[in-house]
């Protein structure tokens, strides 16, 4: 068995691997080599600091992985672990691990990063024995959207500009990776961008890719809620068709409540946020 970056393999091995190994997962799906191209690139995965186990010279274990710096932070951040069935049993993701720390250390990392399904006991007890802790419980919804008209006095129109400190103050929760604003800027030219204005000003915002049918953001002003301003974002991009909005931190029942009940979307699937110091 040899332990090595994935920076010289080949999309298509990579994808072969990837959808072998999550054929049988709890819950279980199969990618397109465009739409794991296009994990790649909206989730800045590097494949320098990404991690493969290699029988015989063929890739049969991987960990996808990026990087970004916050708060004087190096966060190394998760982005899928596979193994294929015939290889499990091996311990291959602490052996990957055991590889790949060493080389992250000498790139200055301070911290792991990964998402874990919540009923995935088995890899949360692997985790927990890599050195890994529960940070924070992050819920999943899908559904159709509630048709309902938007407030009268609101006008939503596609965002151009996007002022990021401003964007900040109307948070109450802090997005998963996937929804960060290190992943989002630059706004990739796919996702489609709109703004809720009253009187001119910016109260509310949502970030959606129709692509992979996803809601990566959604955020109201403090002093606008409960006036239909995130049920009238949700009903512009309606068009018929389910949608997900993932990783929604628990704590913040507001939202928890406002997807279910308002928007009508179902908790699906909750996942837990871990984090290993290094």
């Amino acid at each position: 068995m040899e332990f090595k970056t994935l920076a010289n393999v080949e999309l298509d091995e990579l994808l072969a691997v990837f959808n072998l190994s999550f054929s049988d997962y709890i819950v279980p799906f199969h990618l397109t080599k465009e739409v794991l191209s296009a994990k790649i690139v909206a989730e800045k995965l590097d494949m320098n600091i990404s991690v493969g186990a290699f029988e015989e010279g063929k890739l049969v274990s991987f960990i996808l992985q990026a990087e970004k710096l916050e708060n004087g932070q190096k966060i190394i951040y998760n982005g899928g672990t596979g193994v294929i069935p015939e290889s499990r049993g091996k311990g291959l993701v602490r052996k990957m691990y055991d590889f790949i720390i060493p080389v992250l250390k000498e790139k200055g990392a301070d911290i792991l990063l990964l998402e874990v399904i919540e009923e995935n006991v088995a890899a949360i007890r692997a985790y927990k024995n890599l050195g890994f802790s529960i940070v924070r419980k992050l819920l999943c919804f899908k559904g159709n959207i509630n048709s309902e008209a938007e407030s009268s006095t609101i006008t939503i129109k596609e965002m151009k500009d996007f002022q990021w400190d401003n964007l900040l103050s109307f948070w109450d929760i802090e997005p998963s990776w996937q929804g960060s604003i290190y992943v989002l800027n630059p706004m990739p030219d796919t996702y489609k961008t709109l703004g809720a204005y009253s009187e001119g000003n910016l109260v509310g915002y949502i970030i959606y890719n129709p692509g992979a049918r996803k809601v990566l953001q959604i955020a109201v002003h403090k002093d606008y809620r409960k006036q239909g301003i995130g049920s009238g974002l949700f009903t512009a991009i309606a068009d018929g068709k389910a949608i997900a909005i993932n990783n929604v931190d628990d704590t913040s029942k507001e939202t928890d409540v406002f997807l279910d009940k308002k928007i009508g979307l179902q908790n699906w699937l909750s996942q837990f946020e871990m984090i290993r110091r290094i």
